[in-house]
């Protein structure tokens, strides 16, 4: 049987700083399939997820105002069409055929364009797409700082004195990770914690 190395005699500090690593490759793996680049230093995750919430709010924005501008444009276009419509049949009635027929034609445009507006339209559903990943880039950039502030807590007790007023407020610090699991971690939180244990 092989022998579980430890680190300062620690095994369970071992096993978190193996699950700490196993973590960190699957989030570089998976920042990687979605083409961003890997934020090196702890300090840039805050700033990284706001850059991609602030992209997310930009896609949407620019999505909504062309979605926006793609209607007024079919509004007007309809009410161009109906105009065509009732000059034509003002026209046939007083025998102008040959401008008639010219109408007909810019008619036939208006409608073939209606296509492509509709076409612009779909096209602007690579937003909905863009969110995901800004989600799920998000929540792996939220997952690595917690884990890596979770991990400055755990090494911070060991190496602290063990009096209980230390103890105390480092398993309050604990709690509030663990309860900023199910919500979005705040900055504040994160650099009590890393001041508390000598990182700021």
């Amino acid at each position: 049987m092989r022998e579980v190395p430890v680190l300062n005699g620690n095994v369970k500090l071992y096993d978190e700083l193996g699950e700490l690593a196993r973590y960190l490759d699957t989030a570089m793996k998976k920042m990687a399939e979605v083409g961003a680049p890997l934020v090196a230093n702890n300090a840039q995750l805050p700033q990284a997820t706001a850059h991609l919430l602030d992209l997310n709010t930009m896609t949407e924005n620019g999505t909504m105002e062309v979605m926006r501008l793609t209607e007024i444009i079919q509004d007007n276009r309809a009410r161009a069409a109906k105009e065509l419509s009732m000059a034509i049949s003002a026209l046939e009635a007083v025998d102008c055929r040959t401008l008639a027929a010219c109408l007909g034609k810019t008619a036939q445009d208006l409608a073939q364009d209606e296509k492509h507006l509709m076409d612009i339209m779909t096209a602007l559903s690579f937003q909905d797409l863009v969110a995901q990943r800004v989600k799920k880039l998000v929540t792996i950039i939220e997952d690595v700082h917690r884990k890596l502030v979770e991990l400055v807590v755990v090494f911070g007790l060991k190496q602290e004195c063990t009096d209980a007023d230390t103890q105390g407020k480092a398993h309050e610090m604990l709690k509030q990770l663990e309860a900023s699991k199910s919500t979005s971690m705040k900055q504040e939180l994160a650099d009590e914690l890393l001041s508390e244990f000598g990182f700021k």
